[in-house]
C-alpha cells in the first residue's frame, strides 16, 4: 500500500502537479492562439459587442490568466520566498481567475435555456438562483486555502477536499441542468436542423467532455489521499 502521507510521496505529487500545469498550460496557449477570432473581431469591431459574448471571451482570458499565475507559483524560487503572502498578492488574478473561468465556461452554457425559457418566469428565476449558488461555491474557496511549499518552489495551493469535490459535483449538476432545459426547450419550439447541429456540437459534446473530465478530480479529491493528490487534477480539469 502507498503511504500517501509520506513527504516524499507528496514531494512526487506536488512535481507532477508542476509539471503537469505547464503542459497544461502551453496545450491552452496553442489552443488560444488559434481560435481567438471572436476577439479579435470585437477589437477590429468587425462584430457589435454583445452581452451573451462577455462569458465567452471572459472565460478564455481568465483561464489564460490564471494558467500563467499557476505555472508562476510552481516555479523554482528563493527558500525565502513567502508563499503565502506571494499568493495574497495575486489573489485576485490566480484563485479568483481560475473559479471564474470555470464560471463564465458554465454560465455560456446556461445563457441557451434562459433565453429559450424567457416566457417562462419561474424557470428563469429558478436558473438565476441556480447560478448564484455556482458563483458561491466558486468564491468561497478564496477565504480557504492556504499554500504549500515543496521542492523549493511555492508549490500547490491547498484547498480542502470537500470544498473541491463540492465545486466540481455542483458544476457537472449545473451544466447538465443546463444542456436538459435546452433540449426539453427545444422540443417544445419549433426549431431548423442547424440549431440541433450547434446543440450537438457545442452543447451536448461541451457537456460530456467536462463531466468525464471532472469525474477524476472528484474522485480523487473526495477520497482526500494527501493535500497535493486534492489539487492534482484540478487544472487538468479546468483545461477541458
Amino acid at each position: 500500500m502507498v503511504n500517501w502521507s509520506d513527504p516524499d510521496i507528496i514531494s512526487d505529487c506536488s512535481s507532477i502537479i508542476e509539471h503537469t500545469n505547464f503542459i497544461c498550460l502551453g496545450l491552452y496557449m496553442w489552443e488560444y492562439a488559434g481560435s481567438w477570432q471572436v476577439e479579435l473581431a470585437l477589437i477590429c469591431r468587425r462584430i457589435p459587442p454583445r452581452w451573451p459574448l462577455l462569458p465567452y471571451t471572459a472565460g478564455r482570458i481568465l483561464l489564460l490568466t490564471s494558467m500563467t499565475m499557476i505555472c508562476w507559483l510552481s516555479s523554482p524560487n528563493s527558500e525565502n520566498a513567502d508563499c503565502h503572502g506571494a499568493f495574497l498578492a495575486f489573489c485576485l488574478e490566480c484563485q479568483f481567475a481560475a473559479n471564474a473561468s470555470i464560471g463564465c465556461s458554465s454560465l455560456n452554457l446556461m445563457l441557451r435555456p434562459f433565453i429559450i425559457w424567457r416566457a417562462f418566469k419561474s424557470i428563469r428565476i429558478f436558473l438565476v438562483l441556480a447560478t448564484i449558488g455556482h458563483w458561491f461555491f466558486l468564491l468561497r474557496v478564496m477565504v480557504h486555502f492556504y499554500v504549500m511549499k515543496v521542492n523549493g518552489s511555492c508549490g500547490f495551493m491547498v484547498v480542502d477536499h470537500t470544498d473541491m469535490t463540492t465545486i466540481f459535483v455542483y458544476t457537472m449538476c449545473y451544466d447538465l441542468l443546463a444542456l436538459t432545459l435546452t433540449i426539453v426547450g427545444l422540443r417544445n419550439t419549433p426549431s431548423s436542423n442547424a440549431m440541433w447541429k450547434t446543440l450537438r456540437k457545442q452543447g451536448i459534446t461541451y457537456v460530456l467532455v467536462t463531466c468525464l473530465a471532472n469525474i477524476v478530480p472528484t474522485v480523487v479529491a473526495a477520497m482526500n489521499l494527501n493535500p497535493a493528490m486534492n489539487v492534482i487534477f484540478a487544472l487538468p480539469g479546468k483545461f477541458f
